[in-house]
């Protein structure tokens, strides 16, 4: 793993409605969580791979989260679980919200000689299951799905209230993308954040157009990423009651 060195200020208060200054302080306290890159780092080492694919902007969604305070957060697509992490310890100093994970493990094949070969750049190491890097002390506020996609939102839809942030984080199709966000466009709160990974420097999908759109506003890109999000208006706040 390799630190981010270059935290977008302005995509995050795009997405919560925050200040400059208060979108800066809440990155630097993410930057500051210091034990917790550790760790994944550490993870990541040990099992011997140079790189695992992961969320290019882990510290923008722990400021997100910080900041926008969400209680029912949706995640698709897992891995070793960086960007999982870094939204549970955001949860774990807010104090509350769950994270609701779903994740379709991929595993590297054997090799006629006995090794491993193939295999995606997200693909388990031998032993581990998705988001084995996250730390233990972070997951009693994490929701763990295994299985497609296909499968598992349909029925992660009809259980949630509803729905504050949603972090769609995997190679995907204009058709399957724009089925599956219908099913949390009625469920995404007032105010609520929906965030899709689009792979580095890739464009923005018309299925997240297309819901901004539905939404009243339009999808912001985080600068130099395929990362591309939008903020639901929220409800207009009431004046005070005219004098009688």
């Amino acid at each position: 793993m390799r630190p981010e060195l270059d935290p977008d200020p302005a995509w995050v208060a795009a997405l919560t409605g925050a200040s400059r200054a208060e979108s800066e302080a809440a990155l630097a306290e993410a930057r500051d969580a210091g034990g917790l890159f550790r760790h994944l780092a550490r993870a990541h080492r040990a099992e011997g791979r140079r790189s695992y694919i992961e969320i290019d902007a882990p510290l923008e969604l722990h400021a997100i989260a910080r900041l926008a305070r969400p209680r029912e957060l949706v995640e698709v697509g897992v891995s070793s679980g960086v960007s999982s992490a870094y939204l549970l310890d955001a949860l774990d100093r807010n104090g509350a919200g769950t994270l609701h994970s779903i994740d379709l493990p991929s595993r590297p094949r054997a090799s006629r000689t006995g090794g491993r070969k193939g295999g995606s750049s997200w693909s388990l190491p031998p032993g581990r299951s998705s988001g084995w890097a996250i730390p233990r002390r972070l997951r009693p506020r994490w929701d763990l799905r295994l299985g497609d996609k296909a499968d598992l939102l349909p029925l992660l839809a009809a259980e949630l209230p509803a729905v504050d942030l949603l972090l769609y984080d995997v190679p995907h199709e204009d058709r399957d993308a724009g089925r599956e966000f219908g099913l949390f466009a009625d469920l995404l709160r007032p105010g609520g954040v929906v965030i899709a990974d689009h792979g580095p420097g890739g464009g923005m999908c018309a299925g997240l157009r297309a819901w901004a759109r539905r939404s009243g506003t339009s999808p912001v890109r985080r600068e130099g990423l395929g990362l591309f999000g939008f903020r639901r208006p929220p409800l207009p706040t009431r004046g005070p009651a005219p004098r009688r």
